[in-house]
């Protein structure tokens, strides 16, 4: 059994595929360098870039951009240390709340429980979807919030801590799935890859509009055979956009599912950043809609529109995952849960590599959660496609 803490093994797959994507762009361009290691340190990773002609630096130089979007990161600086030439790339901050973490320190997850996120009492936030549990979710806040982000952090959490055969989920965002100006792909289109997915993410209104119609007929052939299983999770971005483009057909089959679908083992995550569009206000949403969670809103009576009661500190989220839970007459402040690319590509090929591919991939428990402190300068090598990660070197580049 294979005990390297998490962390590690999260920071080995990481290194692993920058290379690779470092190593894909100079072949692209046919620059006459390689990579083969370099040093982890808290705010950077440097690359040890190998060449015998000072053309290949130049030339390593003139892909920046290539570089930065391959990358999916702020900036890259060619630099020489200690006459080694090097590519230095920017190490974000961890997540508050990295959502492989937060599986990792639950003992037990329940059969279709989404871990959204951890509140301020140390406690995780999960919502554990059920006919007379969680029903159907409202995820509301301005762009920015952090809703998409926690979409997908709902949706990996499934697909982790569940059998294929007991989950299927549908993605949906009807604006689009454009990859952003810097190349770097939606948020959502990345779960495609996940075997509980049916289809595709579906980016259009009129396939969006089709998705939630083939629903209701789902729901309705269930209904009168009396089946549950396997339950269905649909995520959809941007709700209220769906239901204005695509007409009253959509919204009645909405509505339908909100009302009917949790008895047949069909529920919905709808997120919008528009807290007081009249389609949100429905008596039949309300009364089906189990969990609203509320991001930063512009002012108090948004927050409680959406929210069916007052939320005081609402307007002082400071968006990027903050958000209350509403559920019944309680509201739980909490942030949400975050899944990086890096860490998602690492629990797809577990699925991938996995037999049967339909298990998902166990934890181990811990006791609490807590940040993982970037401290240690580590330094690294890429032999025969697998980096080796030494860590007896302190901050100071020397041997301990």
């Amino acid at each position: 059994m294979n005990h390297e803490p998490l962390a590690d093994k999260r920071l080995r797959h990481q290194l692993s595929v920058q290379m690779q994507q470092i190593t894909r762009v100079l072949n692209h361009h046919h620059v006459p360098a390689s990579v083969e290691g370099g040093e982890v340190r808290p705010q950077q990773i440097s690359f040890d870039i190998q060449t015998q002609l000072a053309a290949g630096l130049e030339r390593v130089r003139g892909l920046k951009d290539d570089l930065v979007n391959a990358l999916g990161v702020g900036d890259v600086a060619v630099v020489r240390e200690e006459g080694q030439w090097r590519l230095r790339v920017g190490r974000p901050d961890d997540a508050p709340v990295p959502l492989l973490r937060l599986l990792a320190s639950l003992p037990d997850v329940p059969p279709l429980t989404a871990a959204a996120g951890m509140a301020d009492s140390g406690q995780p936030v999960l919502l554990r979807f059920g006919a007379n549990r969680i029903k159907n979710v409202l995820i509301a806040g301005e762009p920015g919030a952090g809703k998409t982000t926690l979409l997908r952090s709902i949706a990996a959490g499934l697909a982790l801590t569940n059998r294929q055969s007991a989950l299927q989920l549908l993605v949906m965002d009807s604006r689009g799935l454009d990859d952003a100006p810097n190349g770097a792909p939606h948020p959502l289109r990345p779960l495609g890859y996940l075997p509980h997915v049916l289809t595709d993410p579906t980016g259009s209104v009129a396939a969006c509009a089709d998705i939630v119609h083939f629903l209701a007929e789902e729901m309705e052939y269930r209904r009168r055979e009396r089946l549950q299983w396997p339950r269905i999770v649909a995520l959809i971005d941007h709700v209220v956009t769906l239901v204005d483009e695509a007409g009253g057909t959509t919204q009645h089959d909405l509505l339908r599912l909100l009302q009917y679908g949790a008895a047949a083992g069909i529920h919905l995550v709808m997120a919008t950043d528009q807290a007081e569009a009249p389609f949100l206000m429905d008596r039949t949403l309300r009364v089906g809609v189990s969990a609203r969670l509320v991001g930063r809103l512009g002012d108090t009576a948004a927050a409680r529109k959406v929210a069916g009661m007052a939320l005081d500190g609402a307007p002082g989220l400071g968006g990027r995952g903050d958000f209350f839970a509403v559920v019944g007459s309680e509201a739980t402040y909490f942030q949400g849960a975050y899944i990086s690319d890096y860490d998602l590509h690492m629990e797809l090929s577990k699925m991938a590599a996995a037999r049967p591919r339909l298990l998902a991939q166990p934890y181990s428990p811990r006791p609490r959660l807590e940040r993982e402190a970037q401290t240690d300068t580590k330094t690294f090598r890429w032999r025969d496609g697998v980096v080796d990660i030494d860590d007896d070197v302190d901050t100071d580049g020397k041997d301990k």
